[in-house]
């Protein structure tokens, strides 16, 4: 158990509790399917961001709870798409919906996840979560399709890969505070501060994962490379990018045409990487992020979920996967 979960265990106890009561099923293929997604479950990070927002503001409530499933829900929705456009084999180490019972069965899996979500939400009258979490679908959809985009012309700014970053992550971490904020029944400024934190804390989120895929060691379950194998260029691969000479970065764009890599080619762009200090500029950017994500805790009042939060910040900085 991490640090920051051990100062909130009871109440992510009682979500996975009530997370299980949501999934109920009759469908014996369906249990089976959502049982081996709870038993692979990762670290509900963003139904967690949920229940700090409104244990920030010392109001957890049973819209708190709702609100946290609703958005795990999403997430899981999500991965379970994203796991088919992208022909993922794996998911968190272990084989993907996918891959065990084929696209029909996970394409259907994802929409019972969306499904239950808006159920619950339209059984509480919980109008004002509904419209947030919509607006999240949309935005990372637009993500998804801009990444898609710029991805095939490989011209990526840095204002692109941010604006990309929050339509596509950070909007779900600053949809998860706002809601914890309004279960709360925060006012208009703690709802902004709080969706700001939710901006910095996935931007975060995002810059360390594009970290991880330079790390050799692979404990992220998923293969070291992975952006380079896809054609993405990432956060530290756009710093290095830009003190590339024209002939570096040509070869470069071509390792991230093709559609397969050998291992020296990912190797090549990883040495790159390296060589022009990329993975250490992407470090600055989010330890920045982590500063300004700080600044904002400071304007609360101290109570534990404040602690929990700064713990948790340290931990998305420090992770390995």
């Amino acid at each position: 158990m991490k640090e920051f979960e051990k100062i909130i265990q009871k109440d992510i106890k009682l979500f996975n509790k009530e997370f299980k009561k949501v999934l109920s099923t009759k469908s014996k293929l369906l249990y089976k399917i959502t049982n081996y997604i709870s038993n692979n479950s990762g670290k509900k990070i963003r139904p967690i961001c949920t229940i700090l927002g409104s244990g920030l503001l010392n109001n957890i409530t049973e819209k708190t709870y709702r609100s946290a499933i609703l958005i795990e829900l999403l997430h899981t929705a999500t991965l379970i798409h994203d796991d088919i456009v992208d022909d993922a084999q794996l998911r968190r180490s272990r084989l993907s919906i996918n891959t065990v019972w084929k696209n029909k069965m996970a394409v259907l899996t994802g929409d019972f996840f969306l499904a239950k979500g808006l159920q619950l939400a339209v059984m509480h009258k919980d109008y004002d979560v509904l419209k947030l979490i919509s607006d999240v679908v949309q935005k990372i959809v637009e993500g998804e399709l801009l990444q898609i985009e710029k991805t095939k012309k490989l011209d990526m700014k840095e204002e692109d890969y941010f604006h990309i970053i929050e339509l596509k992550t950070s909007s779900l971490f600053q949809c998860a505070f706002q809601i914890g904020a309004i279960a709360a029944n925060a006012n208009k400024s703690d709802v902004k501060k709080l969706s700001n934190l939710g901006l910095l804390i996935g931007a975060i989120f995002q810059i360390k994962d594009d970290i991880i895929d330079y790390d050799i060691t692979n404990y992220s379950g998923k293969k070291s490379g992975n952006d380079i194998t896809e054609g993405k260029i990432n956060l530290p691969l756009l710093y290095a990018l830009n003190k590339m000479t024209l002939k570096e970065k040509n070869e470069v764009y071509r390792v991230l045409r093709k559609k397969k890599n050998s291992r020296q080619e990912i190797i090549l762009v990883k040495e790159k990487v390296i060589q022009y200090k990329g993975i250490q500029e992407a470090e600055k950017k989010m330890n920045y992020n982590y500063g300004k994500a700080m600044s904002i805790l400071q304007t609360f009042e101290f109570n534990s979920y404040n602690e929990a939060i700064k713990l948790l910040l340290y931990f998305l900085i420090d992770r390995k996967k």
